[in-house]
């Protein structure tokens, strides 16, 4: 589970970097992964109906070749956070996979909103 304490290390290296104004609405994305791709896809559809856009579903990197495949589910919102509402919305995440029988939350990327087609 990712921990407060890593939302807050986060932030800071963000505001370090000074690559985001994190005060800003940002593009964050989302990622889950599972072994059952045709779960992910009906996934989606759930978290579209909370806001988030379908961004794709891809293979994960197998480490081994003889692994089972993977994957991952790639969701995009643009939207604000603080430390607390992010660390909220992992919790929520969380709660999520668990309810929906998804392998994982594997956790949160940002970006800049680079063009208004992104915005909704």
């Amino acid at each position: 589970m990712i921990s407060q304490e890593t939302v807050i290390n986060f932030f800071k290296d963000l505001k370090e970097a000074n690559d985001f104004n994190s005060n800003e609405k940002l593009l964050w994305g989302y990622f889950f992964l599972d072994s059952n791709k045709k779960k992910l896809e009906d996934f989606s559809l759930k978290l579209e109906q909370l806001g988030y856009r379908f961004k794709n579903i891809f293979e994960a990197e197998k480490i081994n070749e003889g692994d089972k495949a993977e994957y991952y589910l790639h969701v995009e919102k643009i939207e604000h956070h603080t430390v607390d509402s992010l660390y909220a919305l992992n919790n929520i995440f969380y709660d999520l996979v668990t309810e929906n029988n998804i392998d994982f939350y594997d956790g949160f990327d940002v970006g800049s909103i680079i063009s208004s087609e992104n915005i909704r």
